[in-house]
């Protein structure tokens, strides 16, 4: 029994295994070893500048268009136009306004022109309208009557200087028409007596006869002076209250 005790006791035989032996350096130089590359720092990046605003480029203005070249028909109906305003001014009315319509109907392209010309194509119509052929009351009639002579219809115009004096024989514009109206047929003798009654009615009818040039073929008339001359001295002899005065 104590001989197993003392066989247990003892530690088994255990193999020891060599260590492997180091590796045997190869002859030469000793192997540098390089350092390792150190990293590089990116560099910080710098804040972006804030772009400048752009100004946008000022809008060149238009030019204004050339004048379109006059064309060669222009001196042919400035002509023709003048012609027409010519016939206007010695009161050619018909004649006028012919010349003046064929300046728009010959001339189309000659915009500038027919508005001139139907200006005046529209004052002759009006001068060669017929007058009114009943005026009624002797207002009218002495309008009419003064339209008449105006426009060198001295017979229409004794008729209606008549018709207005039918009504109302004190008319003082009625008797100068009248009289004026025979005066400028050449009926001195039949002039005198309206004239001289428009004196009475209305003294201040006496610078209007200064200045009528329809009685220019009396005016020198020993006659025609002496009734100026008389109008001074007498006295108004109409009934229609002085200027000023009272009603």
């Amino acid at each position: 029994m104590a001989k197993l005790r003392r066989n247990a006791s003892r530690p088994s035989s255990v193999k020891k295994t060599k260590a492997p032996a180091p590796a045997a350096r190869s002859k030469g130089k000793p192997a540098v070893k390089k350092p390792a590359p150190k990293p590089v720092k990116a560099a910080p990046k710098k804040p972006a500048r804030p772009k400048a605003a752009v100004k946008p480029a000022p809008k060149a203005k238009p030019k204004a268009p050339a004048p379109p070249p006059r064309r060669s028909t222009y001196a042919d109906a400035v002509l023709l136009y003048e012609r027409g305003l010519q016939a206007l001014q010695a009161k050619r009315y018909r004649e006028a306004a012919d010349t003046l319509k064929r300046v728009i109907a010959e001339f189309p392209e000659e915009i500038e022109l027919h508005e001139r010309a139907q200006l005046y194509i529209r004052v002759c119509e009006r001068q060669l309208a017929p007058l009114d052929a009943t005026p009624k009351t002797p207002e009218e009639q002495v309008y009419a009557a003064t339209l008449a002579l105006n426009a060198g219809s001295v017979e229409r115009a004794i008729g209606l200087a008549n018709a207005a004096l039918q009504q109302n024989a004190d008319n003082d514009a009625a008797q100068y028409l009248l009289g004026v109206a025979l005066a400028s047929k050449g009926d001195r003798a039949g002039a005198l007596p309206h004239l001289a009654r428009a004196l009475e009615l209305n003294p201040d009818s006496r610078d209007a006869m200064f200045k009528e040039p329809e009685l220019e073929s009396i005016r020198e008339a020993a006659d025609f002076q002496a009734l100026l001359a008389a109008s001074v001295e007498s006295p108004r002899k109409d009934k229609r209250p002085k200027q000023g005065a009272k009603r």
